[in-house]
């Protein structure tokens, strides 16, 4: 958790109705009257309000217009954002008439919002979703068959939708904040709190007489410092024992854009009377009240105009989606427990986007000293199971999929009867193959009687074009030139000139690559292609050539390697007489393994991070083999002596 934060911007999603007028009142109630208030542990100041324009009726530009307005009247900054539907006009199509209207609409909205956000230097964007729209939101999903974790709503917080392959907005910028000089949010204790701990230490030692204890804690401290070498070995050490060419870990981004909705808890006719109260005006969208346009329109017109049934009714209905959030919640801490516990995740290897897992065996059952209802066979219990190592096996896939979005666990019940076989209805112990889900291939690696599982990405098949992501457009504005790094190429290499990074793109779901160079070429970004595989080998020196070669070998054996991101240049030449145009690709670099052709490094600089991810799984041990990292000695202090003596006295008078 960040020690200190600066103040910044939040951002606030207008669209003139009731709901969002009485957020940016309320908003900006709070911050004028509570200076430096903090909103999610963050200091917060200036609130801007963004209007969409979705141009899809007459009026819409004038009326978001009056809006922002209306909120400078409130001292709060405000911006109208219009959508342009481009891509839609240039076919010829009328927005309006569209078949997913609403979906587009949504998407748009969210990338709209999420920009405004990235351009603000803003991470925390709120909405004003009310209890009324839970309420409509609820009985949507239940008309449509959801189950229990559907049925859980709108959530309170979740990172942004829609803006998967934008940098700095979904899941990834805290590595940039960090590279600054003055951070948003700093881990480092501020000086004064440093100062006050210093002071602190000093006076106790002080103050403490040297005696046996102290000298004890000498060797308490010693050992600690044994057993910290033993657990965490230098890295030439660890080459040594596992011959394996040592490879810098990528970083895992993290951070991002964070949607708030604090109004859910209050319903409609609360917001109407706060803004009545105050004369705050809104805008009342016409198009809301057509029961012929939207699913949530006609919900909407019936539970206005009509007595629901008791059980369909508001207070029943939001009833039901808490238990749902707080069923689902507790089976994601017990299978988030499970993982720890058990240290399923054996190694974890960002470079290549792969994980080595392994499931604990079944523990023998003692009938005679446990209740029978605990047993392993019991139906009750095993379905139980059964659910939490799905969701614990949906937590694994989310380290290497590609996919935005994990599958449902209903999808993967069959995976579960695969790696855990104990758990299927016919329990049996069929010998392990390899399969794939949600593009991750799960790889058996049997050792005797134990299982691991190898988790990559799943090759890519021939229906399917392959990932490509293009690269260059503007400077990162939020990063510039670093100062301190373009001083470090420049003594390495005279010859750079630096033009700034390029703000990152994603590739293939899993990797941020983003580049910087002082030429003018088109790069690109593919999987590694066998067909460039060979003339990229030949480029390279001996020395780097048999690198490559153990690197591949241990990170990336197999068709791995395939998936592995590739930088291309591309070269284009237009015959002078037939006017065809050749395009010529040429591998440059395997970044994640930080190979590259000879003297690349004078025109062009890259570096790539990986998705993120839950680093709280990883770096644990299997319950039954920890060590105490300070060793206890309980019979040898001077306070359990003092304590063995007062029991033996008492022993004695009694």
């Amino acid at each position: 958790m960040a020690r200190a934060a600066k103040a910044q911007r939040i951002v606030l999603a207008i669209s003139g109705g009731v709901d969002s007028m009485a957020l940016a009142f309320l908003m900006s109630r709070m911050l004028n009257t509570f200076r430096g208030a903090r909103i999610v542990d963050n200091p917060c100041y200036a609130p801007v309000g963004v209007v969409i324009d979705h141009q899809l009726r007459d009026g819409s530009s004038e009326e978001a217009k009056q809006v922002v307005k209306e909120l400078r009247k409130l001292n709060m900054k405000a911006l109208v954002t219009p959508i342009s539907w481009k891509s839609e006009k240039r076919t010829g199509m009328d927005p309006r008439q569209l078949p997913n209207l609403e979906g587009l609409a949504r998407t748009y909205r969210y990338r709209a919002l999420g920009n405004n956000c990235y351009i603000l230097g803003a991470t925390s964007l709120f909405f004003a979703h009310h209890q009324d729209d839970q309420y409509e939101t609820v009985l949507m999903r239940l008309l449509s068959g959801h189950g229990y974790r559907g049925l859980q709503g709108i959530r309170e917080a979740n990172s942004i939708p829609e803006c998967y392959d934008v940098h700095g907005v979904y899941k990834s910028g805290m590595i940039d904040d960090q590279s600054k000089e003055h951070p948003m949010l700093s881990f480092r204790p501020p000086i004064r709190e440093m100062k006050r701990l210093r002071s602190m230490i000093r006076d106790q030692v002080l103050a403490e007489p040297r005696n046996a204890s102290w000298d004890e804690s000498l060797d308490d401290f010693a050992d600690v410092r044994q057993d910290l070498i033993a657990r965490y070995p230098a890295p030439s050490h660890v080459d040594k024992q596992s011959n394996a060419p040592y490879l810098k870990p990528l970083d895992v981004e993290d951070g991002g854009v964070m949607i708030y909705r604090p109004l859910l808890e209050f319903d409609k006719d609360r917001l109407i009377a706060t803004c009545e109260a105050n004369k705050i005006p809104w805008v009342e969208d016409h198009t809301n009240n057509d029961p012929t346009l939207t699913t949530r329109n006609a919900i909407r017109h019936l539970v206005r105009k009509h007595e629901l049934p008791k059980a369909l009714q508001k207070p029943v209905i939001l009833a039901l989606a808490h238990r749902s959030k707080q069923r689902t919640k507790s089976e994601e801490a017990e299978a988030h427990r499970y993982l720890v516990r058990e240290a399923v995740i054996k190694d974890f290897d960002p470079n290549a986007g792969t994980l080595l897992i392994q499931f604990p065996t079944p523990r023998p059952f003692d009938v005679r000293r446990k209740r029978r209802s605990l047993h392993p066979d019991n139906e009750l219990r095993k379905e139980h199971r059964k659910l939490i190592m799905t969701v614990a096996v949906r937590k694994l896939i989310d380290f290497v999929t590609p996919d935005h979005h994990l599958p449902p666990l209903t999808n993967l019940e069959n995976v579960v009867n695969r790696l855990i076989p104990n758990l299927a209805l016919k329990a049996s112990q069929p010998t392990p193959k390899a399969f794939a889900t949600s593009s991750v291939l799960f790889d058996p690696i049997v050792n005797g009687a134990s299982v691991k599982w190898f988790l990559s990405r799943a090759p890519y098949t021939s229906s399917q074009p392959l990932p490509l992501t293009k690269l260059g457009g503007g400077l990162d504005h939020h990063m510039g030139s670093r100062a301190e790094e373009v001083q470090e190429i420049r003594k390495e290499n005279p010859s750079f000139r630096d033009f700034g990074w390029k703000k990152a793109k994603i590739f293939d779901g899993r990797f941020w690559v983003r580049i910087g160079f002082n030429s003018r070429p088109i790069f690109r970004v593919q999987p590694f292609l066998v067909d460039h595989a060979k003339a990229f080998r030949n480029a390279l020196p001996p020395v780097r050539r048999a690198r490559l070669e153990k690197l591949l070998k241990h990170y990336a054996p197999g068709k791995v390697r395939y998936s592995l991101p590739a930088l291309y240049s591309i070269q284009r030449e237009r015959d002078h007489y037939s006017q065809h145009v050749t395009t010529t690709l040429t591998l440059l670099a395997l970044p994640t393994l930080g190979i590259h052709i000879p003297g690349l490094e004078r025109w062009l600089k890259y570096e790539v991070r990986y998705k993120k991810v839950d680093t709280s799984l990883l770096g644990h041990q299997p319950r039954g083999e920890r060590r105490h990292l300070v060793r206890y000695r309980p019979l040898f202090g001077p306070a359990r002596k003092r304590s063995l003596r007062l029991m033996g006295k008492y022993e004695r008078r009694r």
